[in-house]
């Protein structure tokens, strides 16, 4: 399947519990109109920082996943999202910030199986490469040469790289390159992690190697699963 990933930011002057709020109730059974979303999943920033990234563009992500791109990059024309979700979405987004991404997943630690339910947190990790690395050598090392490097035995639950898809980028730059996730069982699993001497040294190492820091981000989420699985 590919993944679709819309990067959201909330609409000025709306209050953060509303738009959290209505981002669940109302925007996200109008998304269900569509026949061929195959999973869709919100994933909403909590208010509890990500250590190291303290300016923050977005709200929230929001990922969808169809069985091909096609279905990802001609949305503009399927009346179910045209009447849907698409004419919603300027009721509670920040419609020029909006940004979207058209990836493949690569799961590294798979984890217990998630259900509809499950309460974990997620660290989300938006990613540019670095500007002297072609994608494919980014996309390369990303796999072969940094995901070895994140420890099994350190409390992640979960661990997904979001590649962006090659052939995209023929239509011009994408505002990310990929979209890394690592699930914790709660708060203070992640930051029993993230705060370790251990992983310090690895992203403090290896971040260099292929990634533009300057221009990543990141934040924690709490998922809110639409359709799933």
């Amino acid at each position: 399947m590919i993944k679709g990933i819309a990067l959201v930011t909330k609409k000025p002057g709306l209050d953060e519990a509303e738009f959290h709020r209505y981002w669940r109730e109302v925007h996200g059974p109008l998304a269900l109109r569509m026949g061929t979303l195959r999973r869709y999943v919100q994933s909403h920033r909590l208010a509890a920082p990500l250590p190291g990234f303290d300016q923050v563009p977005y709200d929230g992500v929001a990922e969808i996943w169809f069985d091909t791109l096609a279905e990802i990059t001609n949305l503009g024309q399927n009346p179910d999202y045209i009447t849907g979700a698409q004419a919603d979405e300027p009721n509670f987004i920040e419609m020029e910030k909006l940004a979207f991404l058209a990836t493949r997943e690569h799961v590294f630690i798979e984890g217990p199986p998630m259900t509809r339910d499950t309460t974990w947190i997620k660290a989300i990790f938006l990613l540019r490469r670095r500007p002297d690395l072609s994608v494919a050598q980014f996309q390369d090392y990303w796999i072969n040469g940094h995901a070895p490097q994140i420890p099994r035995d350190a409390g992640v639950m979960r661990y997904v790289q979001c590649h962006q898809l090659p052939e995209t980028y023929a239509a011009g730059a994408p505002a990310y390159d990929g979209m890394a996730e690592l699930w914790f069982e709660d708060h203070a699993a992640f930051l029993a992690y993230w705060n370790s001497p251990r992983i310090q040294k690895i992203f403090g190492d290896d971040a260099p190697r292929f990634l533009d820091g300057a221009n990543c981000t990141g934040f924690l989420a709490q998922e809110y699963r639409v359709r799933w699985p």
